[in-house]
């Protein structure tokens, strides 16, 4: 970030391609560095989304009561040690003195930040909802003339964000950050489990969550919560208690209608505790403006339920709702001069070298047939004739969204008209569970026409109904709820990927196309070699590089 600009960000897991990896990003910090040309010691402040003695007298009391007091203590100085400890590391690192400020803040602080410094709100309500992080799990806060003040909080050991990650882990999805498996999978099941999982969670007016702690099991002595590297967490929830609640044994659960049954239940509670959290909102500051961060702001669902719910006029969810945007949050909270927003709201901002006379090279050594095209208006016109024809289209496309999102620049596409695209798709190259559905890009203008409801989703963060006279014109991106996960896309945000959408809708009159992130089971690609590769080992039919269309066959 340079004189109120946001220059470019990197996930660490793009570049060392490690899924969800935690740690100092120091490959990310490198690609920065390197873009400005400059070192670290260049750097005035260096800023981080954390801050060891954000809520001690919480940290404190709650140790002091704790039975597991000795164990409690050595791990919370171990960790808090390992924080500050970051000027060490990266001056070993980069074998160079750091001369700037290193300055911490607080995790739901700078989630909030993320937010309301994007959404181009005067004013607003912020909420932050995760796991935990500093010791909390929730905040609200009032967001006016560029000052954010935490009024509420939930602390550790009640978490909603804990509640549907531990029941991720017992349908059996392991891995960190497999909750939207969980929001897929929950269409397909009723929620008659909700009843009896209200016994493990419920909402309180005034701590906001509440668990029953006796299902759960990160306040135990032996659990473990590892964040470096790939984040691992034993199991949250007593699987055994767990199943004595619900009257199922291990092989019920391990039925797909039972584990739908669970994930829809988990879904419903999530929803409503959710909603009564934003309308509780209102008791601590008054806006017409929402703007939602913290993992569990990345439940699409939940989002676009709350849409139709009228307690805000306008919700904002930014591209990077998780602790990625954590890192954008705490550099605004750090700078006190005029900030060029629009800069913020780009989230493109992975910039890429990509050097043509490389790309020609390796294109010919790998035996690929190509073709430049003189603009992107040029071979977009191609592009829609060949999606027309059943074709699967990869987009690698100038810079790198940041988030978890694919936005149209390291996209895989192709016609949402197709019956069978989901089967095509999986089997050509995304290697993923069926039950999970496929997201409709979809011009801005044309969502009043296709949606029960009209938002602007630009970072897809809102799950919204199509209309009934639609849903069947666009199989492939209608889920089995008659839903779809939309992102809306404008001419100004990328004026690329939005002709391309107005090229296919001249065609077919239908102003979308499906789009899911360019990645066979393994972190979203990040250089064209990757692509290229990644083009190779799989079946998609047509890689597009900017304006070059690569091919196995023919690309005339």
């Amino acid at each position: 970030m340079r004189d109120g600009k946001l220059i470019c960000a990197f996930e660490e897991e793009r570049l060392n391609r490690i899924k969800h990896w935690a740690g100092i990003p120091f490959r990310s910090i490198s690609e920065c560095l390197k873009y400005e040309k400059i070192n670290l010691k260049d750097i005035n402040v260096i800023t981080v989304n954390s801050n060891p003695y954000s809520n001690i007298k919480e940290k404190i009391f709650y140790t002091i009561n704790s039975k597991n007091l000795i164990n409690d203590v050595s791990s919370f100085f171990k960790r808090q040690s390992k924080k500050l400890s970051l000027k060490k590391e990266l001056e070993k690192y980069f074998k160079t003195s750091i001369k700037g400020k290193i300055i911490r803040y607080d995790h739901h602080l700078s989630h909030i930040a993320s937010s309301y410094y994007l959404s181009g709100f005067k004013n607003a309500t912020g909420i932050s909802i995760d796991g935990f992080g500093d010791f909390c799990s929730l905040a609200i806060a009032s967001c006016q003339n560029n000052k954010i003040e935490i009024l509420a909080r939930t602390f550790y050991p009640n978490s909603l964000g804990v509640f549907y990650e531990g029941i991720t882990q017992i349908l059996g999805f392991k891995n960190y950050g497999d909750e939207y498996k969980v929001m897929g999978l929950s269409a397909y099941g009723k929620p008659m489990y909700k009843k009896k999982l209200e016994k493990i969670i419920e909402f309180d007016p005034f701590k906001f969550i509440n668990l029953n702690l006796k299902y759960f099991l990160h306040t135990k002595k032996n659990f473990d919560y590892k964040f470096k590297g790939t984040p691992k967490s034993k199991p949250l929830i007593d699987k055994k208690k767990f199943l004595k609640l619900l009257s199922i044994d291990n092989k019920k659960l391990n039925q797909f209608e039972t584990k739908a049954n669970i994930a829809s239940s988990a879904q419903k509670i999530f929803e409503e505790i959710f909603f009564k959290i934003v309308q509780q909102s209102l008791r601590y500051y008054r806006s017409k403006n929402l703007v939602l961060s913290g993992g569990c702001a990345m439940n699409c669902l939940a989002n676009g339920k709350l849409s139709s719910q009228n307690i805000y006029k306008n919700i904002f969810v930014p591209y990077c709702p998780g602790d990625n945007g954590g890192a954008i949050g705490s550099a605004l909270l750090s700078y006190n001069k005029k900030l060029s927003t629009k800069s913020f709201q780009n989230p493109y901002l992975g910039l890429r070298n990509n050097n043509k006379k490389k790309l020609i090279n390796f294109l010919k050594n790998n035996n690929l047939k190509f073709f430049e095209y003189s603009n992107y208006k040029k071979i977009n016109q191609k592009l829609v004739s060949e999606l027309t024809k059943k074709k699967i289209i990869a987009i690698f496309r100038n810079n790198m969204e940041f988030g978890s999102r694919a936005l149209g620049n390291t996209s895989i596409l192709c016609d949402p008209r197709l019956l069978n695209a989901k089967k095509i798709i999986n089997s050509k190259v995304k290697l993923r569970e069926k039950f999970r559905p496929f997201a409709p890009s979809i011009l801005e203008q044309d969502v009043k026409k296709w949606f029960k409801t009209s938002i602007k989703s630009p970072y897809m963060s809102f799950v919204l109904k199509f209309q009934n006279k639609k849903k069947n014109l666009i199989p492939a991106v209608c889920h089995i709820d008659q839903t779809g996960r939309l992102q809306t896309v404008d001419k100004k945000l990328n004026p690329y990927f939005y002709d391309l959408l107005k090229e296919f809708k001249k065609k077919t009159n239908v102003p979308m196309l499906l789009n899911t992130s360019f990645n066979e089971n393994e972190p979203i690609v990040e250089n064209q070699f990757r692509a290229i590769k990644t083009f190779k080992r799989t079946s998609l039919d047509f890689l597009v590089i900017n304006n070059f269309l690569i091919s196995k066959k023919n690309v005339k």
